[in-house]
């Protein structure tokens, strides 16, 4: 046999400095490898985890996104008809009022009329009120106080129309008797119905009651009808146009009332 190389005991136990050395960097190689291999590996899958997380949470957010749009297109299909329904009503009422008011005046009142027709609902203004509205729309009508000042100043004219009571000594005893007291001689001779009822008109007309105040004189002796026919023209068509704005501003309030 050979020469064996001899290898002391203490050799075994302690490894020689060179090959501690050599022996620390293949075990350090053998870590650096094995943390690179676990990254790339937690790397892969963190990659895929979010490969795989992702196209659904996108998903479920566009889907979130959708079902809030519908919710609210929803909302705004149920609630604006409604609200703009309730928009014309109201613009239609206040043109009402708009035009009550420029009925109040003796001018035109066209141009309140066809904003108000432009406004209206449908069904909020029946044929027969816009007739009457429209008809004296384009020139208007006297106000009450002209109408009561335009009796006043036919009064006289009936008094001396109206006829008398009794035969002709009678009537030729009161025109007498009537002439006496206006020198303060006599006292004045009673008035006669028709007189009475002239009197009547102009009072209705100092109260503001104009719709008693045409009935009484359309009441009137039908000799005094020809002198009235003008004033009771003006004068019922003021009555008319002014129940016709009253009866739309009714109907339109009422159609805002809720069922019960």
């Amino acid at each position: 046999m050979g020469t064996a190389e001899h290898i002391a005991p203490q050799d075994l136990a302690a490894p020689s400095r060179p090959r501690r050395r050599a022996l620390i960097g293949v075990a350090a190689g053998l870590a650096a490898l094995t943390l690179m291999a676990g990254a790339g590996v937690l790397r892969g899958g963190a990659a895929g985890a979010s490969a795989v997380a992702d196209p659904l949470a996108a998903r479920v957010a566009r889907l979130e996104v959708a079902l809030a749009a519908a919710r609210d297109e929803a909302a705004r299909a149920a609630v604006l008809p409604a609200a703009v329904s309730i928009q014309r009503a109201d613009g239609f009422i206040a043109a009402a009022l708009l035009l009550q008011s420029a009925v109040g005046t003796p001018r035109p009142w066209l141009r309140e009329y066809r904003v108000m027709v432009a406004l209206a609902p449908p069904d909020a203004l029946p044929g027969p009120l816009a007739e009457v509205l429209l008809s004296h729309a384009a020139r208007g009508l006297p106000t009450e106080a002209e109408l009561r000042e335009r009796f006043v100043a036919l009064a006289p004219q009936l008094v001396s129309r109206a006829p008398r009571q009794g035969d002709v000594l009678d009537q030729t005893f009161s025109t007498m008797r009537g002439v006496v007291a206006g020198i303060g001689l006599a006292s004045p001779p009673a008035p006669s119905d028709q007189e009475q009822a002239i009197a009547g008109v102009a009072h209705q007309l100092r109260r503001g009651n104009l719709a008693a105040a045409v009935s009484d004189a359309a009441a009137l002796a039908p000799s005094l009808q020809p002198l009235l026919a003008g004033w009771l023209a003006q004068a019922s068509a003021r009555l008319a146009v002014e129940q016709a704005i009253q009866e739309t501003l009714l109907r339109a309030l009422a159609a805002q009332v809720p069922p019960a």
